[in-house]
């Protein structure tokens, strides 16, 4: 998967997001976020590159479910927990959409 230096800084920024709030570290959270996007690439059988050329409507479907599968995994690992967890997965949210709506 090649990402421009955009993405890679989305990547950071919602990376430091999950650290804040689900107090991982930068490597976990990176990891995190760039396997669920990877696996969901495969389910819908894109790349970025096809993906960031797509309308706005599919592009917030891919950040929903990418959004959904990090909450699932933090859900899923008992090391891992925020004391508001809706409010993080928001935030978390509107970092990963706020990239598909502004011009790189």
């Amino acid at each position: 998967m090649g990402i421009s230096e955009r993405q890679f800084d989305l990547i950071q920024e919602a990376a430091k997001i999950l650290m804040e709030d689900i107090r991982l570290t930068l490597s976990e959270a990176i990891q995190l976020i760039t396997t669920c996007i990877k696996l969901e690439l495969v389910r819908r059988n894109v790349t970025m590159e096809v993906l960031n050329a797509s309308s706005i409507s599919d592009r917030t479907a891919f950040t929903r479910a990418i959004v959904h599968n990090v909450q699932q995994k933090i859900l899923e690992n008992p090391n891992w927990r925020a004391k508001n967890l809706p409010g993080s997965i928001e935030k978390f949210y509107k970092v990963l959409h706020r990239s598909w709506i502004e011009k790189p």
